[in-house]
């Protein structure tokens, strides 16, 4: 399901992520992508599961309340 107003969403440190996409296949597909521009997330495809939260090396990675 879909993030929607007050449920938790993944956010990114830019300052923090060394883009080591090690997040992406952890996720829905389509809430974190990795590019030319770094890592985003997809508030509206993030699900709030924090999958992504643990396994990032430099913790980059957090949750929010959308």
């Amino acid at each position: 399901m879909p993030a929607t107003a007050g449920h938790a969403v993944a956010l990114v440190d830019h300052d923090l992520c060394d883009q080591c996409g090690l997040c992406v296949p952890l996720c829905r597909p389509g809430a974190i992508r990795l590019g030319r521009h770094g890592l985003t997330v997809d508030p509206s495809a993030c699900d709030g599961c924090g999958k992504c939260v643990a396994p990032c090396p430099v913790g980059a990675l957090g949750m929010s309340r959308a």
